[in-house]
């Protein structure tokens, strides 16, 4: 890495470093200077509350009861009124209050009954009015006319916007006298108190200032010594990305010199990085054997299927007056499932369907074995019962601990259109009568193939396909799949889609039965190979 790309790396990663610290401080700064704020904000208005409610508690001195009688009755003279209003000016310029002042309520009115005059009323000249309507008065000045209590209160009204304290005093004759209730007022202009919590302000700024700076200081200075490990680390990483690992000196010597260089974690980052590149080197000497492995056995089971598929049927036997059709699909790349069809010396046609327990490679190979012995057996002219016993015992010598066939087979005589029927284990096998309009099951006649070595064959059933009769012969792998409910799609299924499909050729009653086998199990995926073999007879 060239030198200008090392630089700006750990000039971005010191600028985290520093941007993490100064963030940290200042939010820290911040959130302290700003409950500080607060603090002092709240303790400048307590130390305004209590001034308001000192003179609130001592403003019934000043004006007498006698003041309040003859200002009720319009018996206060202009002079004496001006002597009192400037008597509560003296007294709200010393306390630091904007207005002194009180209000009594007539027939549900409120005055300004006596009032101090504020610097700008003074520097105009104007005088205070006694008995002064209050056009605008806060609702906390109503509430102790009516229940006596005092009580605090932000507003605005025509004099201005004023943090307040409301006062009632006794009633100077009486609770029905002609005086009524009167209130003492005293107000502290709410500019006055933005003015203190400005200067709070300001002052938690400065200090978040001067907490911030030498910390970005600090922070830069220690982001340096932080970084340059890290990026070394991130150098020696960089060559271990590109490196194709034919070679491991380069990148081992840029891991080692970090880790020789640093006592920190950066050293045990540098090991724990040699390790893993020495056991991933490992596991891709093992990936690339095992894939090579792969695609071997992908190839020979390819092959394999292509094998197994060319031992079926391409083509229906000829048979006058009946429509043949066979299907297989593996689960796998092989599977166990397998039919056919034998031409016998004597002109019978036999048929074939064997399902070998499980699927894949080995079922594959015991399905071809069968055929194959299916193929040498069944051509005899023999009855079908012996024959089967005699593929059993071949069949038996070559099955392993546990494995069998199930396996039907049919011997048909186009001429007379007998049908010979033989199952050994294989189920269902289904039989659409034409005249009856109707699917009925044959039974089955005994053990599967392999299971025992001596098999006593039950005696086959002997039927006659009349115009228009089908017989379906499937696998296990078209009922016993599931679809995503768990649900099997089952033998009751089975049988409506091969009577809706009767109608039909013997191919498309296959392709019918196998669609509605896909739409009842859309979503899961094919467990059992699928076989099926029909034979429908038709006017010739």
């Amino acid at each position: 890495m060239s030198t200008s790309s090392a630089t700006e790396r750990t000039g971005t990663i010191a600028t985290k470093i520093v941007a993490l610290a100064v963030g940290a401080a200042l939010t820290v700064a911040i959130l302290l200077g700003w409950f500080a704020y607060r603090s002092e904000t709240k303790a400048a208005l307590r130390g305004v509350d209590a001034k308001l409610r000192a003179i609130a508690s001592s403003a019934d001195a000043l004006v007498s009861t006698d003041i309040h009688v003859r200002a009720a009755g319009g018996e206060l003279g202009a002079e004496e009124y001006a002597a009192l209003a400037a008597r509560l000016t003296s007294i709200a310029d010393e306390a630091d209050v904007t207005y002194l002042y009180t209000c009594v309520r007539r027939e549900g009115v409120l005055y300004v009954e006596t009032t101090s005059q504020s610097d700008a009323e003074r520097a105009k000249g104007e005088a205070a009015e006694l008995m002064k309507r209050y056009e605008q008065p806060p609702a906390e000045l109503a509430m102790t006319f009516e229940d006596g209590a005092t009580r605090f209160a932000d507003y605005s009204d025509e004099y201005g916007s004023f943090r307040s304290i409301f006062r009632a005093v006794p009633d100077p004759l009486g609770k029905n006298g002609p005086v009524g209730i009167v209130v003492i007022g005293a107000d502290v202009r709410l500019d006055d108190l933005r003015a203190i919590a400005n200067r709070n302000l300001l002052w938690q700024i400065v200090i978040t200032c001067a907490v911030t700076v030498p910390v970005a200081l600090i922070a830069l200075y220690l982001s340096r010594r932080i970084a340059r490990p890290i990026v070394e680390l991130a150098d020696s990483v960089r060559s271990f990305s590109n490196d194709d690992f034919s070679d491991d000196v380069h990148s081992i010597a840029n891991f080692e010199k970090v880790a020789g260089r640093h006592r920190d974690e950066t050293r045990t980052l540098a090991m724990a990085i040699l390790d893993l590149r020495r056991r991933l080197v490992g596991y891709l000497e093992d990936l690339t054997r095992v894939t090579a492995e792969k695609e071997r056995i992908t190839s020979s089971l390819a092959i394999a299927r292509d094998i197994q598929r060319g031992l079926l049927p391409t083509a229906p036997p000829e048979a006058p007056g009946f429509d043949i059709a066979g299907w297989s699909e593996a689960a796998d790349e092989t599977g166990g499932d397998f039919y056919d069809w034998i031409v016998t010396p004597r002109g019978e046609i036999v048929f074939v369907l064997a399902d070998v327990t499980g699927h894949g490679v080995g079922p594959s190979l015991m399905a071809a074995v069968c055929r194959a012995y299916a193929r040498a057996t069944l051509v005899d002219n023999s009855p079908i019962e012996p024959l089967v016993e005699r593929l059993n015992r071949l069949v038996h010598g070559d099955s392993r601990s546990g494995q069998f066939v199930t396996f039907f087979a049919g011997v048909l005589a186009p001429s007379s259109r007998r049908l010979t029927i033989v199952s050994a284990g294989h189920g269902p096998i289904l039989l659409y009568r034409h005249r009856e309009r109707r699917v009925v099951e044959s039974p089955t006649h005994g053990l599967p193939l392999g299971v025992v070595d001596s098999l006593d064959a039950d005696p086959g059933t002997h039927l006659t396909l009349e115009l228009g009769d089908i017989l379906l012969v499937v696998s296990d792998g078209f009922f016993e799949w599931p679809n995503i409910a768990g649900e099997q799609f089952g033998q009751e299924r089975l049988e409506a889609a091969f009577l809706a499909a009767a109608q039909d050729n013997a191919a498309n009653i296959i392709e019918r039965v196998r669609s509605e086998v896909y739409r009842f199990t859309a979503g899961t995926v094919q467990p059992d190979d699928m076989t099926a073999l029909v034979v429908r007879s038709i006017a010739t």
